[in-house]
């Protein structure tokens, strides 16, 4: 992973840079040791595989030595004289936020790296309840202290949607009895089609797929004719099954 792209200066000091923006989150400078997710501005005394004076996250910490992802994509250790050291503002986590799993000590249901989305703030001392989006323990939830995690940035949000919207997708097509994309003779589905029908609308599914296309669908094209063609899934949205179907016994 390269230098950070993106990373915005906010405030300088006599020339020393004392807070940048990245992903939508505000980043401060600190003294005293790195963490794991703070990011760090390397020095001009800083080479090999590295940019001079560039971004990078801290992806573990011995000591007062930590460890990045240079610009060809290893591990690579700096000491603390390379190095100043930038700290996410803290901004406490609310009910909807999506983040990630810093620390799973006494914790069964998730580990380090997991995605939970917050659905629960009771203020106590572990006062978020979480639903596990990507993990182990994904579609249950977990109770989490404040340390346990950290704000999900811009990137991971969108990965962690994502992922949301693949297991709805997979759980609405699982109840009923079948796997994502699998059609059936006498589907009712919504097409858009240019290259055959030439139009997009809604019709019948009357034979299963062939090869690496998708079903054969029959529907008006825009010739105003009822025709057959294949058309290929990612065209194709399941309006009702077979089997839900009033006029078929």
């Amino acid at each position: 992973m390269a230098a950070l792209k993106g990373v915005k200066t906010l405030d300088m000091v006599d020339g020393e840079i004392t807070k940048v923006a990245y992903e939508g989150a505000e980043y401060e400078r600190v003294e005293g040791g790195a963490k794991v997710s703070d990011i760090i501005r390397l020095t001009e005394e800083a080479h090999h595989d590295v940019t001079l004076g560039g971004f990078y996250t801290v992806r573990e910490v011995r000591g007062a030595r930590v460890q990045i992802t240079d610009d060809v994509n290893e591990p690579h250790h700096w000491d603390e004289e390379y190095y100043d050291i930038f700290r996410k503002k803290h901004t406490r986590l609310k009910v909807g936020d999506y983040a990630k799993v810093v620390d799973d000590s006494g914790q069964d249901a998730v580990t380090k790296g997991d995605f939970v989305k917050i659905t629960e703030d009771d203020e106590t001392t572990l006062p978020f309840k979480c639903d596990v989006v990507i993990g182990k323990s994904a579609g249950g939830y977990v109770w989490a202290r404040e340390s346990d995690l950290v704000h999900a940035t811009e990137a991971e949000v969108t990965a962690v949607r994502e992922s949301e919207e693949k297991r709805s997708i997979e759980a609405k097509w699982a109840k009923i009895g079948r796997k994502v994309g699998e059609y059936k003779v006498g589907d009712i589905v919504a097409y858009d089609d240019p290259a055959y029908f030439k139009n997009d609308g809604i019709g019948e599914v009357t034979a299963d797929s062939t090869y690496d296309c998708g079903p054969e669908i029959k529907a008006i094209g825009r010739s105003g004719y009822q025709e057959c063609w294949y058309v290929r899934k990612s065209s194709l949205t399941l309006i009702t099954p077979v089997e839900a179907r009033f006029d078929r016994s």
